[in-house]
């Protein structure tokens, strides 16, 4: 065997651990990805109060390239609370519809808790 030839089988056998390795790493990324679907974020918000909320953080500026609905695209299907595990992004924009004083209290006092917090620190 030649030396050019040598060279070439190292080469081949390089370019087959690399992709090897990569599809390790695509299979252990799925698997991640799997379990973080399954993880869910427990809130004490019904979904009234999760709408107001990512209304809220929008219309204050808090992520300028988003729309509600790509945000509750994001968002929606991790949020779980006693009641329910995951929301669907229609479920929650047809809470805007529901609306109430009592929702709008609840979230203002969330956010002062949350001013509060901050001038805290």
């Amino acid at each position: 065997m030649s030396e050019e030839e040598h060279k070439m089988d190292y080469v081949i056998s390089m370019l087959q651990h690399i992709e090897a390795e990569m599809k390790l790493q695509k299979v252990m990324e799925e698997q991640a990805g799997y379990r973080n679907a399954r993880t869910h974020l427990h809130v004490p918000f019904r979904g009234t109060e999760i709408y107001l909320l990512h209304k809220a953080f929008i219309d204050a500026g808090g992520a300028p390239a988003e729309t509600y609905k790509s945000l509750l695209e994001k968002t929606a299907a991790v949020l779980c609370n006693k009641n329910q595990k995951g929301f669907s992004v229609e479920s929650l924009q047809k809470n805007s519809d529901k609306v109430d004083y009592e929702a709008k209290e609840n979230v203002k006092r969330f956010l002062l808790r949350m001013v509060r917090n901050i001038d805290s620190y």
